[in-house]
């Protein structure tokens, strides 16, 4: 990171799974467009268009983001000394904010970026982030295979991330299959290459 404050908004084409880890910087999402997971602990946090979050310093979580999703990330670096909030959790960021990062996303001048991002970096300080369990927060949180209380595209991301994650820890292929596609070989490559643009689940 090589400004105190750095801004990016990232569009993602495909399933997104970061590792499991701690932060290094204190972190504002805004999530523009799709859905993304937030795990910390046992428990998920679902976050949807317009939803914005905050992640502290040091926090122990990885994030799972859909297909088509955009996310916008201000982060700050470890060197400001500001009282930032030490709390992960959902934020209502105030309308300053929210237009900041409206302007920052077609903003292409350096100057005016960092002067921008100058001014969130002061709001950023009131937040009180807060961590509540939704119904689908909930759903997703006791997700198992074969579990009918999530459909649709929701319910593909996490099974071909449990596949994924059955995959990583070293488990074949054919067993992955029969596990949780009931031998269907075919779904779980058409599913793969369509989610993570390969059929490996790597």
């Amino acid at each position: 990171m090589n400004h105190a404050i750095d801004f990016q908004s990232i569009s993602y084409d495909l399933l997104t799974i970061t590792p499991r880890k701690h932060t290094l910087h204190n972190q504002l999402f805004r999530v523009e467009s799709g859905k993304v997971l937030l795990k910390l602990g046992k428990n998920e946090y679902v976050y949807s268009t317009g939803d914005a979050f905050w992640l502290p310093l040091d926090c122990l979580m990885s994030l799972t983001i859909l297909p088509t999703s955009q996310v916008s990330a201000v982060k700050f670096s470890v060197r400001l000394t500001d009282a930032f909030p030490k709390q992960a959790g959902k934020v209502n960021i105030s309308p300053l904010t929210s237009a900041l990062l409206d302007r920052l996303l077609i903003e292409s001048r350096v100057d005016i970026t960092k002067d921008l991002l100058q001014v969130i970096r002061r709001d950023v300080t009131k937040l009180s982030p807060k961590l509540s369990q939704t119904q689908e927060c909930l759903a997703v949180s006791q997700w198992k295979p074969y579990s009918e209380t999530i459909s649709g595209e929701l319910a593909l991301a996490l099974l071909i991330r449990e596949a994924r994650k059955q995959r990583l820890s070293g488990i074949k292929l054919e067993a992955i299959c029969d596990n949780l596609f009931a031998g269907n070989k075919e779904q779980l490559q058409l599913l793969s290459q369509s989610l993570l643009g390969n059929t490996e689940l790597s």
